[in-house]
């Protein structure tokens, strides 16, 4: 975690309106495609690797939703950010969203949590490297917080795995408890 950008992500999403549909449609068991439609936008779909993508855009989805965040990357998307400008490796198009460095880590670390880690294990690891670095852990990031986002990874990793070929895992954000 960054010394300032670990704290600074802020809770509470903010409605939207009408909520933004996401779809999850499997492929096949290397390929699925990420399809999201917003009112007064066209959809848009991308076709991914799902060996390296499926499990971290659920991860940001169970840990944004169980934190509440307004600027990660689903919230980013909700407020019509495109697929193509949420892949910008550049960063030009993710400026006006400083929140989304710290989120990245943050899912990045919790990903320890999805590998049968405790709770307790995964909090304690992210305290001594925010230490390391002289910094702190958001208050909300706490034990009961990881255990929420590793029940919501489980729920959604059974439903991918219920999906069949061809089919659809259907999320919206907001997302509903």
């Amino acid at each position: 975690m960054e010394r300032d950008d670990a704290v600074t992500v802020r809770p509470g999403v903010t409605p939207i309106g009408s909520p933004m549909h996401i779809t999850f449609r499997k492929l096949s068991d290397d390929r699925h495609a990420l399809e999201i439609s917003r009112d007064g936008q066209a959809p848009e779909r991308v076709e991914c690797e799902t060996r390296s993508y499926l499990v971290h855009d659920l991860l940001h989805y169970a840990v944004e939703s169980e934190a509440r965040l307004e600027t990660g990357f689903w919230g980013s998307l909700a407020a019509g950010k495109t697929l193509a400008q949420m892949n910008d490796r550049t960063g030009q198009s993710m400026k006006d969203v400083p929140d989304m460095a710290a989120i990245e880590q943050l899912v990045g670390a919790l990903h320890e949590s999805t590998k049968g880690r405790s709770a307790a294990e995964v909090l304690a690891g992210m305290q001594r490297f925010a230490m390391a670095l002289g910094g702190t852990l958001p208050a909300w990031l706490t034990a009961p917080f990881i255990e929420r986002v590793q029940e919501r990874m489980r729920r959604l990793l059974g439903h991918w795995r219920a999906t069949p070929y061809g089919g659809a895992m259907e999320l919206t954000w907001p997302a509903g408890e």
